[in-house]
């Protein structure tokens, strides 16, 4: 390894020897996998598998200077979040995908979609990656399909959104993610 980046070709310290399923539902599986790591010595890692291993998704959606953002309630956090439309995979497309949340979320789906990058949210704990996305839509449309998942849709211009980052109200991995890649492209600026 040559200043610390890894080329891909050299050998994994950790192997996997076996695991068990502890947990499974329609969106998670839990595993305890058992391990061994380069030195011989033995343990075991927690692994969580989100869609079967397929991709969850997470959109950056955009009306002119115009950002959407969704505010719904986190039960693992106990407390409500605005965030950037995101979900489970809906197949293997993840541009399907987005499509779909985006429908779902927001109530219609963009004119146009861009893939902007991928996140690995927490790669110590989650098997999962998101693909994320530039979404542009001609004007703002704030009628969710499932008002379950959804309390409210806001859209904002770039700067309020940029300004509720820095203030920390904006706290969500997948909305800072999805900005700082469309901003990195130079989709987005302030």
């Amino acid at each position: 390894m040559k200043g610390g980046h890894s080329t891909g070709s050299e050998e994994a310290p950790i192997r996997k020897l076996g695991e068990q399923v502890v947990y499974r539902n329609q969106f998670t599986a839990v595993y305890v996998d058992s391990i061994a790591f380069a030195d011989g010595s033995a343990d075991s890692y927690l692994r969580i598998v989100e869609s079967q291993g397929r991709p969850g998704v997470a959109m950056l959606a955009i009306s002119n200077s115009q950002v959407a953002l969704v505010r719904t309630y986190r039960y693992p956090l106990a407390s409500w979040e605005w965030a950037v439309p995101r979900g489970y995979a809906h197949g293997d497309d993840a541009r399907m995908s987005a499509r779909a949340e985006l429908a779902e979320e927001l109530g219609q789906e963009p004119y146009h979609l861009t893939a902007i990058g991928t996140v690995t949210p927490n790669s110590g704990l989650l098997a999962s990656r998101v693909e994320l996305f530039l979404a542009r839509y001609a004007t703002p449309v704030s009628h969710p399909a499932d008002r379950k998942e959804v309390a409210d849709v806001k859209w904002i211009n770039i700067k309020k959104l940029y300004s509720e980052i820095a203030s920390g109200q904006i706290k969500d991995a997948f909305t800072l993610s999805a900005v700082i890649c469309a901003q990195a492209r130079g989709l987005i600026e302030l």
